[in-house]
């Protein structure tokens, strides 16, 4: 089982591919897949985990998407381990960091696109110095 990372975005080549391949009514699952956007004002730093595996260091800027996925063993298994996650959610340097644990939700998928994916966004928690995760 591969667990992966990577800013969203599809090259030419893959809509290309897209184009000319044959339709099919209903592609296999393959992937569980989770996308987070950055949409407060802070560059955020986050660590995640897929189930045991080791924690994993992730930096995202305003305005960036990124998609994390876990590939199934098999086809249509639509099984994956819990997706773990957290950040340090104050930006105020006068204060403390308060870090904040979620385990978040992924969507059975045929591909690791944006479109397909749970959707996350960080945005800023009453004033620029919070952060919160808001699905």
């Amino acid at each position: 089982m591969r667990h992966k990372t990577a800013r969203s975005g599809r090259p030419l080549v893959a809509i290309a591919a897209t184009m000319l391949s044959p339709g099919t009514t209903s592609a296999l699952n393959r992937f569980a897949v989770t996308g987070i956007e950055d949409s407060s004002t802070n560059t955020i730093t986050y660590q995640y985990m897929w189930g045991n595996d080791p924690w994993h260091n992730a930096t995202q800027k305003p305005g960036e998407q990124r998609l994390h996925w876990h590939t199934y063993a098999k086809a249509n298994e639509n099984k994956s381990p819990e997706f773990h996650f957290k950040f340090d959610s104050e930006f105020d340097p006068k204060q403390k960091p308060f870090f904040i644990t979620y385990k978040l939700k992924k969507n059975a998928a045929p591909a690791h696109d944006w479109e397909v994916a749970h959707k996350y966004v960080f945005k800023n928690d009453g004033n620029k110095f919070f952060v919160d995760l808001y699905e």
